[in-house]
């Protein structure tokens, strides 16, 4: 009897697979936000893709071998409770649990239901946001609630749907010449600026992560790669450096539509309307719904295993609650309806505080936090286990998992100097996981 997966796909699947898990809701709504954090410098904006890319390839790397050698489930929940043991990796799973999916389903909700105005033409107010965002946020969990089939079926048509608008903008975009100033064009404005200019790089590099966040999943697909040394490593750096030059020859096409000062005002909305007239952008903005749904339904999906997930393994209070699984439809239906509440609690303080991309990149810069734990990992694991059996190794061990520890550290630092109040308030949400932690009764 075999005891584990044999290799089933190849290149080409795990480069797919790759691009498929990065590519997310996110590249729809940063452009404008990642401006203005570079301080409306286009240049400065569009280095910070690029550096985002690099940051995502060599992290993506590096975390691929604590991966390959730690084939279990979970991925990094399991990783760092091997390398650091249960408590530090509860602390994963309660910050997934309380700040990452609850924040990130709300800033899906949110702006689903800002392109739903887009797409309806109507002015995007609270009182419009408000019922449509809590209205789709209820849908789907009631969908993935009382039904076990739908949210994937659902899923699939989304992921399909996500790419023709990113494609159609992106290629017509590159095409025009609208935007007669150029799409590297800095006002005087700028250029007069004494801000430093990489100051503005990191600060605009954390809402870039955001569009790349998913990367961390790369490293467990390594066990489905028939040819795991050659293949894993190509499909990180070909599947993220797709997605990177994808990112940004999009953005470069919303700046060859408009400068950055009408970009800003416009928004994607104004680019889709001036490349496809307003039938056209309506179509394109269609899509981004479909995108939206779709990405707001696999969060949810996820979601709900959490608190379920930290149940089972006996950490957490009223364990026998959060395990209970629904008969008839074979759900957690307790753990759902609990993430259900977080994340419309979420929801409800975007709308109050006015910072809702704050809460999409707040959590995803904690979160590498954790992923520089994975980094530090490897260099653990490398002299604790040396005969462990290690399927890939990072090429050009030490630099490339020093470098990612580097670019994991900047993007916490960035996110913590952008919005010091918020990055607290997480930290602290965080550390009472320590509190919170049952220990495994025998």
């Amino acid at each position: 009897m075999k005891d584990k997966l044999e290799g089933r796909y190849g290149f080409s699947v795990a480069f797919s697979m790759v691009v498929g898990i990065v590519i997310g809701i996110g590249i729809f709504f940063k452009a404008t936000q990642i401006l203005t954090a570079a301080g409306m410098n286009p240049k400065i904006a569009i280095w910070a893709w690029i550096l985002g890319g690099i940051i995502s390839i060599i992290s993506g790397l590096t975390a691929a071998e604590v991966g390959a050698a730690i084939p279990e489930t979970g991925g990094m929940i399991a990783w760092i409770k091997k390398i650091y043991g249960p408590k530090i990796a509860f602390l994963v799973g309660w910050a997934q649990m309380v700040i990452y999916f609850p924040a990130l389903i709300g800033i899906i909700s949110y702006y689903f239901a800002f392109f739903t105005t887009n797409f309806l033409g109507i002015n995007a107010s609270n009182e419009v946001l408000i019922p449509i965002s809590f209205g789709v946020l209820t849908f789907v969990y009631i969908v993935n609630i009382f039904t076990n089939r739908v949210g994937g079926i659902i899923q699939t048509a989304a992921t399909i749907a996500k790419l023709i608008p990113l494609g159609l903008i992106t290629v017509f975009g590159l095409l025009s010449v609208n935007n007669t100033l150029g799409p590297m064009h800095v006002s005087q404005k700028v250029l007069a600026s004494t801000e430093s200019p990489l100051l503005l790089l990191g600060l605009a590099l954390v809402p870039v992560m955001f569009a790349f966040d998913g990367w961390i999943y790369v490293g467990t697909i390594a066990g489905d790669l028939k040819n795991v040394k050659k293949d894993l490593p190509r499909a990180i750096i070909f599947g993220l450096g797709f997605v990177a030059i994808f990112y940004v020859l999009l953005n470069y096409s919303l700046l060859n539509v408009f400068p950055a000062e009408k970009l800003m005002s416009e928004g994607m909305f104004g680019v889709a309307k001036e490349l496809f007239g307003s039938m056209g952008a309506r179509f394109v903005f269609l899509g981004i719904m479909i995108s939206a749904f779709g990405g707001l339904n696999g969060m949810t999906m996820a979601s709900t295993r959490i608190p379920y997930t930290l149940a089972i393994e006996g950490h957490l209070p009223k364990d026998r609650f959060f395990a209970k699984i629904d008969e008839k439809t074979m759900q957690p239906k307790n753990s759902s309806v609990f993430m259900y509440g977080l994340s419309c609690v979420c929801l409800v303080l975007m709308f109050i505080t006015g910072k809702v991309d704050v809460f999409g990149d707040i959590p995803v810069a904690l979160f590498w936090l954790f992923y520089c734990l994975i980094f530090i990992g490897l260099f653990i694991l490398r002299k604790r286990e040396p005969n462990l059996e290690r399927p890939y190794k990072v090429p050009l061990y030490p630099v490339i998992p020093i470098l990612a520890l580097v670019g994991g550290g900047s993007i916490f630092i960035y996110a913590t100097i952008a919005n010091p109040l918020y990055m607290a308030i997480s930290l602290v949400i965080t550390g009472i996981g320590l509190i919170v932690y049952k220990k495994k009764e025998d």
